[in-house]
């Protein structure tokens, strides 16, 4: 890709998006909002102007992929090349007859107003004080690694004390949950903008690998690269979404009583449970990773796992 790019914690690759003043933007992007994610495929997503389109092997070029190749630069006859090389690719290696896969969609949401990535904030000279304490707060968690959080001044719902997570799927924006920073019973921790049948991190479903982390909250799944279920039950439509992936399921489910049904529908659907031998006071992931870091949280996530129902009930009574 031609111009200045850089690549997200979150795994995006970005530029200035080429497609902006053609879709109601009255300036080109200066501010790297497009975005290239290359999971088994393509998807680009521009977070100004809301321009995506997406490719896969076995798939031809639709108009707008050609638009936005155009927009980058990329020659007519190169484009012309790349489309017969996608046509002869699909003639040739027809696909395999996958077994269908639930239709699901959400509807685009935008985040609150005014709501910029937090980092961008805090590197401008004088950035507010509260988008220093907010960023402080994610540097304590341990969550600093994780590049996409969100940040606005806005004070309705104490959005300014807040870090936003945004919720992806398919490189659209669907939904958002706000954390508090301040250790205020009186005021709700979470607010969250969530669509039904939506689980955290989605997108990890399509990846190959040899184990999916399903846990119960945002911060726990971003902090692991897991996958929330934003609730402690699952219902039937997210049970069927989670069964698509490739691999082993692990829950990690959190250490109290509400994480008791998800292992029950853990135990009835034949996927494993991880009970790690943490400290007392760890009592989720977000946590572990703070105290211990990322790679020995997930580490010890896959080594505890047990996937036998009588051992799942004993541990559970002891853990």
């Amino acid at each position: 890709m031609p111009g200045k790019r850089k690549k997200t914690p979150s795994g995006w690759t970005t530029i200035n998006c080429p497609m902006c003043t053609t879709n109601g933007q009255s300036r080109p992007d200066t501010r790297s909002r497009g975005g290239f994610r290359f999971v088994d495929g393509m998807v680009y997503h521009c977070f100004n102007c809301g321009f995506s389109t997406s490719y896969k092997p076995g798939r031809t070029f639709g108009k707008k992929l050609v638009g936005l190749l155009r927009g980058i630069g990329v020659p007519d006859n190169e484009i012309r090349r790349l489309q017969l090389l996608a046509i002869r690719e699909k003639e040739n290696n027809p696909q395999e007859e996958e077994k269908p896969k639930r239709k699901v969609s959400w509807k685009e949401i935008q985040l609150p107003k005014g709501s910029k990535p937090l980092i961008e904030i805090i590197k401008q000279d004088t950035p507010s004080e509260d988008a220093i304490w907010v960023y402080k707060h994610i540097i304590d968690r341990g969550l600093d690694h994780f590049g996409d959080f969100y940040w606005c001044n806005d004070t309705y719902l104490d959005l300014n004390r807040r870090f936003i997570v945004p919720f992806y799927y398919n490189g659209a924006t669907v939904g958002y949950t706000s954390r508090l920073i301040d250790n205020n019973k009186d005021k709700p921790k979470y607010f969250t903008n969530s669509q039904p049948n939506y689980m955290y991190n989605m997108d990890v479903l399509s990846k190959k690998r040899k184990y999916l982390i399903v846990v119960e909250g945002v911060l726990d799944a971003l902090s692991i690269d897991g996958l929330a279920v934003l609730h402690n039950k699952l219902n039937q439509m997210q049970i069927d979404l989670i069964k698509e992936f490739d691999g082993e399921v692990i829950v990690c489910p959190d250490r109290d009583a509400a994480g008791s049904t998800l292992i029950d529908q853990a135990v009835e659907n034949g996927w494993s449970v991880s009970f790690p031998p943490w400290q007392d006071h760890i009592k989720d992931c977000a946590d572990a990773v703070k105290n211990y870091g990322q790679l020995f949280t997930v580490k010890s996530i896959i080594d505890s796992r047990v996937n036998n129902k009588t051992k799942i009930e004993v541990l559970r009574k002891i853990a």
